[in-house]
């Protein structure tokens, strides 16, 4: 069969229709190696663990730079506890008294007083103060050495069932006792009582030393 050639209008038709259709092409997809992927997820990856270690490592220097600073201002702050007896930069209105230091007094049977009597001083019909009562002999003994050395004048004598007295060697009559001379034995008293205890080892502050009359026997 003879073919019929195409009219100038259908072969521009044809024409037209071949351009058409090579225009209008599936776009190829986009293929990525999975090597390629795995090494580009590692560069990210190590990245971010580089900026934080960065970051770690500079809170770090600023904790110890700050540490460093506290501990140096520290040292520069002056102890409250340090007093300056000098009387050296204090303000002219400053009304803050020197505080004066305490006296340590050695415990020894040689000290202020010297050694306590041999014999019981006593005299009848006077009242004396009682420090301490039924104690050890060595413990009485102490006692006596400490409260010497300190200015209170006691001694010890044996008393029941092989124990001790302590008492104050200056006695008064009933018609003193609210004398001023009497007050300050016992302001005495309390204030080497205090510093007896604050040696330690259980001793008592003598708060509840007490007067006796003396009738001529322990």
């Amino acid at each position: 069969m003879r073919k019929i050639p195409m009219t100038l209008y259908e072969a521009r038709r044809a024409k037209e229709g071949s351009a058409s259709s090579s225009l209008v092409s599936t776009p190829r997809a986009l293929r990525m190696p999975i090597g390629f992927a795995i090494v580009v997820l590692a560069v990210i990856l190590g990245a971010a663990i580089g900026v934080y270690w960065l970051g770690y490592r500079a809170g770090v220097a600023a904790a110890e730079s700050g540490a460093l600073e506290a501990r140096a201002g520290l040292a520069q702050t002056v102890d409250p506890l340090v007093v300056d007896t000098s009387g050296e930069g204090r303000s002219a209105g400053s009304q803050s008294p020197p505080i004066a230091p305490v006296p340590r007094v050695a415990i020894s049977s040689t000290a202020a007083l010297g050694p306590p009597p041999t014999t019981d001083p006593r005299q009848v019909g006077l009242n004396y103060f009682i420090i301490a009562d039924g104690i050890a002999p060595d413990r009485a003994a102490e006692m006596v050495a400490f409260c010497r050395g300190a200015g209170l004048d006691v001694m010890s004598i044996p008393s029941h069932n092989a124990r001790s007295l302590v008492f104050v060697l200056s006695g008064y009559g009933r018609d003193e006792r609210a004398g001023e001379s009497v007050k300050a034995l016992e302001g005495s008293i309390r204030a080497v009582g205090a510093k007896w205890k604050a040696l330690g080892r259980g001793n008592g502050d003598f708060r509840d030393f007490y007067p006796k009359l003396f009738k001529g026997s322990t």
